[in-house]
């Protein structure tokens, strides 16, 4: 039986969470990753003080990597934990855009099935107030933070049986709408995920339904996660990952996370001296896992054309295409 798809809200969600969760922690500024092996995988188309440790102080309980089972962290955790934290605000002021080639797997625990997917994420970044000011009018900032924008295109997909497929979707996230593109079935669904009038950010982590942390503050990452240093990259992500950090957060109790996404755990990895994305993995509390590799990522060099034209969520043609809205 094939894994499930992507064809729900929730899925997408955390498709779009994914990837900016990686991007917060980048470090690069109009930075290029070099190009990674992936082993032989499919490419895709050209289309704080000793005594208070940082990690004691936003957690309560530390650990020096996701799978210890000793509750002390050392000081070369602590100062690696406040290192990659702290480089989330120097990103705040810092990002403008983001463009990256990505292989997704979906991992179906009760079927023990992973398709996996190839295509390239988009994201711009609106002038952030902050830069104008070091403590911005709160109304002011998230008016601003509605106007980000952000786009998934994926172009080709293996199926769970090896079977690959060229198949276009294409997803928009713009003014609190989410539009779902499926190019084969000529259908388009848009999702209402904030209305017009909520004040809440759509994309602040813990806030908003859609959250994608590009731009945020390492105080809303404490706020709503535990936050620990993660374990190595697994080999079924890259055979190699040399010189790869990470972070594992587990959302607190209580949060929108924890409570209505049913999320277990997120590792972030990050690669080299410039802290560009190398994966990021999603657990749910069911067993269910959804992978995304980057490949190529480009912080701020600016978006192109062809580029742009997936970051628009185009009117189609009501002939030919089926139309929701949810």
């Amino acid at each position: 039986m094939p894994s499930r798809g992507i064809y729900n809200g929730s899925m997408i969600a955390m498709i779009m969470m994914i990837a900016g969760l990686v991007v917060a922690f980048g470090g690069a500024d109009g930075a290029a990753a070099e190009s990674i092996d992936d082993g032989g995988e499919p490419g895709t188309p050209v289309c704080c003080g000793p005594t208070d440790p940082w990690s004691m102080r936003l957690t309560g309980v530390s650990r020096t990597t996701a799978s210890s089972t000793d509750d002390t962290v050392t000081p070369e955790a602590d100062r690696e934990i406040r290192r990659l934290l702290e480089a989330i605000d120097v990103q705040t002021l810092a990002l403008r855009d983001f463009v990256s080639r990505v292989r997704m797997d979906t991992y179906d625990d009760l079927a023990d099935e992973t398709e996996k997917r190839f295509g390239r994420v988009y994201m711009v970044m609106p002038t952030l107030v902050a830069e104008e000011a070091p403590k911005p009018d709160p109304s002011a900032e998230v008016e601003a933070r509605k106007h980000r924008r952000a786009a998934i295109v994926f172009e080709r997909s293996i199926e769970p049986s090896g079977r690959a497929r060229e198949r276009l979707e294409h997803f928009v996230l713009d003014d609190g709408v989410l539009s779902d593109y499926d190019h084969e079935a000529k259908r388009l669904v848009r999702r209402r995920v904030v209305e017009p009038g909520d004040r809440r950010d759509p994309l602040r982590l813990g806030d908003g339904p859609v959250p994608l942390p590009i731009g945020q503050r390492s105080e809303d990452i404490v706020r709503h996660f535990d936050v620990t240093l993660a374990a190595a990259v697994p080999t079924r992500i890259a055979k190699s990952a040399e010189d790869v950090v990470g972070l594992h957060l587990v959302p607190k109790p209580g949060t929108e996370m924890a409570e209505n996404r049913k999320i277990a755990s997120i590792d972030l990895w990050l690669v080299g001296e410039d802290h560009l994305p190398f994966a990021v993995e999603l657990r749910e509390r069911d067993g269910d896992r959804t992978t995304v590799r980057f490949f190529d990522p480009v912080l701020n060099a600016g978006i192109d054309e062809a580029a742009r034209r997936w970051l628009e969520a185009p009117e189609v043609d009501p002939k030919v295409w089926r139309i929701e809205s949810k």
